[in-house]
């Protein structure tokens, strides 16, 4: 039986699971497209990887989990933002300038990042 035949039984039985998690049916549907995006290239290894993330996702994904998962990666940023913080804090009483500024720039990134976890929290949410 080929690949294709797989996926479409696994996604027949695995249907039913996914309609009570809307989140879980959109992390489906995308790695869906970038299979498709994947055989359009060529790229089959990338789609051997992809194919097993689906597998994964239609046997264990819930949206409690993935909200669960979220919230940990934001309150692990969050963590990360306070470490940098304390170190700029430090870094300005010895007067170390230079030092100051790169850290200020690694936080705005660190920020941006938090704002881009807390957007996808928001997106596995709704």
């Amino acid at each position: 039986m080929n690949r294709l035949a797989v996926l479409v039984l696994m996604g027949c039985f695995a249907a039913p699971a996914l309609a009570d998690n809307p989140a879980c049916q959109r992390k489906s549907a995308e790695i869906e497209r970038q299979m498709e995006d994947a055989r359009e290239a060529g790229n089959s290894n990338r789609i051997r990887g992809l194919e097993k993330a689906l597998s994964q996702v239609k046997e264990n994904c819930t949206d409690t989990a993935l909200i669960a998962d979220k919230k940990k990666d934001i309150v692990d940023q969050q963590k990360g933002i306070d470490e940098i913080l304390e170190e700029i804090q430090k870094k300005q009483s010895e007067g170390r300038i230079d030092k100051t500024r790169k850290l200020e720039r690694k936080l705005q990134r660190e920020r941006d990042e938090l704002e881009v976890l807390k957007g996808e929290l928001r997106d596995i949410e709704s």
